[in-house]
């Protein structure tokens, strides 16, 4: 689960300072203050014509924003050409070099600054850069390589802290040779930095290269076009209305990916993008997708506006466009002329069933619909419920909704809800009994509608039935093979049954549908690649969601697991020593023996802490 309170968005961070800055201050204050504001002016002139905002300045160091990794890379070649062109014109004690950093990734957004795996790769690179060098990530690389007449230098796969990056160089003829680069200030800012970062972020972002390289692989085995749906855009701009316009968003996504010729991205990764501004191109190929549906909105009183448009993802042309005008009370009947529209213009040939399915709504209430779209937007559980109960009573026969509250439900007893250790087992029970009864009653009312048996699979899941939850998981995904929280689901109960090989296979098609995946996604590879006893893939893994997430527990265990089995008996250690810091009540037996994790994965974690503890204490 998100927590609603982190602004998260895709962003093309700009990292760079100064080469041998603190040798300068030592030699000549003055006169290095001086040279660091004139280059500043260059460099602030630059991010004015070419879009970067400065988010972060530390001494020589700047980070910056970019919303086009093109406009990132042009701004950072004339920026050292541009300080090339100073040097020469300036005596010795005045020049000034600077090392640049490019990299794309998921960021944190928080009083203007911005935090997370992204920035922490950008710094990363800028510390790899030679003197008036400039270092990309390989996901920039693959973005600008065939939009700009730059060459580029291969480094390869660089290990860096805690992770791996394979990087490149832009080749300008000016940098200096590696074996020339002074002690600079980098990799001093970077750790500073970095320390900030864990410190206040609970949710890091994911490696968008890894992510691309990944979903490009598996798009090309699954053989279909691929379709994303981005959130419409309020053009109002009256927030009280988004949860209107983010409704339609999500139920062109589920009529979508109901039509078996498409393959939809998800929810989780297309709403990244929500009021941000990117390039369709860079959109499409951080998603992998062929294709673009975005629009815009406007909704006054009782009347609506949706003017829609098409893109080709190859070159972010637009292949299509039109304006749908009806009243609130007609959204259903907009939304299924929106989706024919689509269809007829990408050729493609609905079979009766997936038009008949098109065209039945969940309700046709409009106070059920908006009741219901309210409490998906809502910020607790509580006032969901209270939502998905007045959807319901205002449509009795309004089966997405029972579906929605028997999650709602569920989720009380899980470890997203902080009380459910203070729930007696009479309390469980009669909470349990309560979100099977509405699952069932939405598969009653709706038996061929994908997402009443995921509602009743999930129940089953967080409640340890795995069988059943199977079963069910199995049923929604007969009606709707792509639906990804139902593969989602299908994964962790296979990681949890013991499944290992089938679970990894599973995730995989999650990652291609779901690019920028959520962590519990990768703490579930981690633990079917542990219980497998495959260490190093499993290491990775539980780094990458301590970097999304560095107070995870589960991530620690994970980690500490790997590494003890690798023979990193100090890193072991030393994440050991962070998990007791982070969570110094932790009872590791009584998580273990409450997580509904499987016996194998329970017994190497298990084994593997004894041993780390008895190290410990020698």
């Amino acid at each position: 689960m998100v927590d609603p309170e982190i602004d998260r968005k895709i962003a093309v961070i700009f990292a760079t300072d100064v080469v041998g800055y603190s040798t300068s201050m030592e030699t000549n204050e003055v006169q290095t203050l001086k040279n660091l504001k004139a280059s500043k002016k260059i460099l602030d002139n630059l991010f004015l014509q070419h879009g970067g905002r400065v988010f972060n300045t530390a001494g020589d160091s700047v980070l910056a924003e970019f919303s086009s990794a093109v406009s990132a890379v042009v701004c950072a070649s004339e920026f050292q050409k541009l300080l090339i062109e100073r040097n020469l014109s300036v005596t010795k004690e005045q020049k000034m070099e600077f090392r640049v950093g490019i990299n794309m990734g998921d960021v944190v957004k928080e009083d203007g600054n911005l935090y997370g795996e992204g920035v922490n790769i950008a710094a990363r690179l800028e510390a790899l850069a030679k003197p008036n060098g400039i270092c990309l990530s390989r996901n920039i690389y693959e973005l600008v390589k065939t939009k700009t007449s730059f060459s580029f230098s291969d480094l390869g796969e660089k290990k860096m802290k805690n992770t791996t990056v394979h990087a490149f160089d832009i080749v300008t003829g000016h940098e200096t040779p590696i074996s020339q680069k002074q002690e600079g200030k980098g990799p001093n800012f970077f750790n500073r930095y970095v320390g900030l970062a864990s410190l206040l972020i609970l949710a890091l972002g994911v490696l968008t290269y890894f992510l691309y390289t990944f979903s490009t692989e598996s798009n090309l085995n699954s053989g279909k076009k691929t379709i994303a749906v981005l959130p419409i855009f309020n053009a109002v701009n009256d927030p009280s209305q988004d949860y209107f316009f983010d409704g339609i968003t999500e139920d062109l996504i589920v009529d979508l990916s109901r039509i078996q010729a498409f393959s939809v991205i998800s929810r989780n990764s297309v709403f990244q993008f929500k009021n941000k501004e990117y390039s369709d191109k860079d959109v499409a190929d951080i998603l992998n997708a062929d294709y673009l549906l975005k629009g815009s909105a406007r909704l006054r009183e009782t009347s609506m506006r949706l003017n829609m448009e098409l893109v080709d993802g190859a070159n972010g042309n637009n292949i299509w466009a039109d304006r749908f005008e009806s009243s609130k009370e007609e959204i259903f009947q907009l939304q299924d002329e929106l989706v024919l529209s689509v269809v007829k213009e990408l050729s493609i040939k609905l079979t009766d069933s997936e038009e008949k399915i098109i065209l039945t709504s969940d309700t046709s209430d409009i106070n059920a619909y908006d009741h219901y779209k309210r409490g998906l937007a809502a910020q607790n559980r509580h006032e969901a419920r209270r939502l998905y109960r007045e959807a319901i009573k205002a449509d009795p026969q309004f089966a997405r909704a029972y579906g929605s509250m028997a999650i709602n439900l569920t989720l009380d007893l899980t470890g997203f809800n902080a009380d459910s250790n203070k729930m007696t087992s009479s309390e469980t029970d009669l909470l349990k009994s309560e979100a099977i009864s509405f699952a069932k009653k939405a598969i009653d009312l709706d038996p061929e509608a994908a997402h009443s048996h995921f509602s009743l699979a999930f129940v089953y899941g967080q409640t340890k039935q795995f069988e059943k939850s199977q079963e069910s998981t199995e049923t929604a995904l007969i009606l709707e093979p792509e639906n990804i929280l139902a593969l989602q689901l299908k994964a962790t109960n296979q990681v949890n049954s013991g499944l290992f090989e089938n679970a990894l296979e599973v995730f995989r098609e999650v990652r291609r549908l779901d690019p920028l995946f959520p962590q519990f996604v990768v703490l579930g590879e981690a633990r079917a690649y542990l219980s497998l006893k495959k260490y190093s893939e499993a290491l990775k893994l539980s780094e990458e969601a301590l970097r999304r997430n560095p107070r995870s527990a589960r991530a620690m265990l994970c980690y500490i697991t790997a590494a003890w089995q690798l023979g990193q008996k100090e890193d072991a250690i030393w994440q050991l020593e962070e998990l007791s810091v982070n969570v110094p009540d932790l009872d590791t037996d009584a998580m273990l023996q409450k997580s509904p994790w499987h016996t194998t994965t329970k017994d190497i974690i298990s084994k593997s802490l004894s041993l780390v503890k008895s190290e410990m204490k020698q």
